[in-house]
């Protein structure tokens, strides 16, 4: 019989993935936080100027990004979380996280007679929250830079913590360019919203590395925001 403490048991393939990480995953990690930092900002100071949103092309780049550094260094793509083994049970995760969040979402909505939105509304953006904003983020802050800020910082709360932080922050550049607002200035309006980022991150995290899979968090990461636009 399970015991509580084994539902939060971290796969023991992570522990010893993370561990053997050195200086120079850390170093790169904190480099590439830096480009994406200046890449959100751009992206901002671009939807300011010329009302063009770039947000899919830059999310994928960056996730790319990661990928070609996982190869250039010789390390395995299942570092970032594909990985056959335990796929099923981690699509079951997030299928079931996801499954108490959409109801959550859905109930009070149905029973106030709210209206749906169009179906191929529903399916266009869901496709967009699981592929340029699930996957991708899972890609670059589960998948990438959580495991490799390990190279650095080798206690994994202090790592957790850390990257739960720069996973909050990431959300500001593009307001400070968009809206232009200052960076203390977005955090004063927006501080419960970057709370409830921060504990995501956390989150997030636990699902990746219970089963050292991508799948179970892009999808719960994916139906969680969509189902906030599931109403007109």
């Amino acid at each position: 019989m399970k015991t509580i403490k084994s539902y939060f048991a971290i796969d023991s393939q992570y522990k010893e993935m993370v561990s053997k990480y050195t200086n120079v995953d850390g170093i790169a990690t904190i480099i590439y936080f830096t480009l994406l930092m200046g890449a959100y900002y751009f992206m901002g100071v671009i939807y300011d100027t010329k009302n063009l949103y770039l947000g899919n092309q830059i999310n994928i780049v960056l996730s790319v990004i990661c990928i070609i550094y996982v190869l250039f260094r010789g390390q395995k793509l299942s570092s970032i979380g594909f990985s056959k083994k335990n796929l099923g049970k981690s699509l079951i995760m997030g299928l079931v996280a996801g499954g108490i969040v959409l109801t959550i979402q859905l109930l009070p909505g149905i029973i106030g007679g709210r209206q749906f939105n169009p179906v191929s509304k529903l399916m266009s953006s869901f496709i967009y929250y699981l592929i340029i904003i699930g996957l991708t983020e899972e890609i670059i802050f589960r998948g990438f830079i959580q495991t490799r800020i390990y190279g650095i910082v080798k206690k994994p709360i202090i790592a957790i913590l850390l990257t739960a932080f720069l996973f909050m922050i990431m959300h500001i550049p593009f307001q400070m360019g968009a809206a232009h607002m200052g960076f203390f200035e977005y955090i004063s309006n927006n501080f419960v919203t970057l709370i409830f980022t921060f504990g995501w991150h956390l989150v997030f995290n636990f699902m990746y590395s219970k089963y050292n899979s991508i799948v179970g968090p892009t999808v719960f990461h994916a139906i969680m925001n969509w189902s906030n636009y599931l109403f007109l």
